[in-house]
């Protein structure tokens, strides 16, 4: 769930629909028209989860009329990260991890159904990508490449890529990745498998919504 002190939103858990116990959109929304012309910081430590969740966070944060700061306390994973680009400023703190990869989905049906499920997919990618490369330095081959290989970005390389600003403070809690979702998961960041548990439920959520938005 969403946490917040004052004017600073946390993002401390999976991405995904509100009422499953994660951060969805609604109360982000809630919470940024309390403060209505007021500068919000987003502080992210989360392993991603959702996209529609997050596209809707980040558009969310990009159009609140007294700006957004980012600061990522320790990772920004997965859709994580595409949030993070809402900020004005992205500070990275000292430590911290920011992930790029391309979208996937927990599937099933038969051939038809799984070839247009792949193909939602792409269309998915695709908005990252322009998100990423609206934000950064990369060019738009540079970043499809980076999401191909899944890349785990230190502070130091964030910013040198253009996805995030300075490196300030250091990491105010633990990371929280999940096991055996990602293919290269830096050792010092895995933690229990509940979050791992978490994450997929997050992720299956998101499968049964693309289903019904797009007939699948």
């Amino acid at each position: 769930m969403l946490k917040t002190i004052g004017n600073e939103l946390y993002f401390y858990d999976v991405i995904g629909p509100s009422n499953w116990g994660y951060i969805g959109a609604d109360e982000v929304v809630e919470e940024l028209s309390k403060r209505q012309g007021q500068k919000v910081i987003a502080r992210i430590n989360s392993p991603g989860g959702s996209v529609d969740e997050g596209i809707a966070i980040f558009n969310a944060l990009r159009r609140h009329d007294g700006g957004v700061e980012v600061v990522v306390d320790s990772v920004a994973a997965s859709i994580a990260s595409v949030i993070a680009m809402a900020g004005k400023k992205v500070t990275m703190a000292v430590g911290s991890r920011m992930m790029i990869h391309d979208p996937w989905t927990i599937a099933a049906g038969n051939a038809k159904q799984l070839r247009k499920q792949a193909d939602v997919l792409e269309k998915y990618r695709d908005g990252i990508i322009e998100t990423y490369n609206t934000r950064s330095k990369k060019t738009k081959e540079e970043i499809i490449e980076i999401m191909d290989a899944e890349t785990w970005l230190s502070a130091d390389e964030a910013i040198a890529g253009g996805f995030a600003d300075i490196i300030e403070g250091t990491a105010i809690e633990a990371p929280m990745i999940p096991e055996n979702v990602f293919k290269h998961v830096p050792m010092d960041l895995i933690t229990s498998p509940m979050a791992t548990t978490r994450y997929r439920k997050a992720v299956a959520a998101q499968f049964r919504m693309t289903r019904a938005q797009h007939g699948i």
